[in-house]
């Protein structure tokens, strides 16, 4: 199920949605004591200092090497989970996208800035009601 969603007009970089896009997935998720109980998903693209320990982000590996102890913890967390079987979970998601793209069409059909920001957001939700 497609709970939210990020678009801009421009290309901009990932880490500009990932506040968004967590708050708006909040209220899906479980909390205990106070914090959220659940684990945020994601690629190298949404590698940002506003990650917390509960988002598994693999971190950018610039010249090869992690030298930040915060990384380099982070870079463990992510192996641990891919051996998990966890961070493999991923692949979901480009399934979605995949499905959406047969049902629907890959193309944005709609002339205007307005109707191409909701495009998507409508045949999301109709995947959404098609499952």
């Amino acid at each position: 199920m497609i709970l939210a969603w990020a678009s801009a007009h421009h290309v901009v970089h990932d880490t500009r949605f990932l506040a968004p896009l967590k708050l708006r997935i909040a209220r899906y998720g479980t909390q205990q004591n106070g914090r959220r109980a659940w684990l945020l998903l994601a690629d190298a693209g949404f590698d940002t200092l506003k990650l917390t320990t509960r988002d598994l982000v693999p971190p950018i590996r610039r010249g090869g090497k992690l030298v930040d102890p915060e990384r380099k913890a982070r870079a463990d967390l992510v192996a641990q989970a891919r051996l998990d079987g966890l961070f493999g979970q991923r692949w979901k998601c480009e399934t979605v996208h995949s499905v959406m793209k047969r049902l629907f069409g890959d193309v944005i059909r709609s002339r205007s800035w307005r109707l191409q920001r909701r495009e998507p957001m409508l045949k999301a939700l109709v995947y959404n009601l098609h499952r």
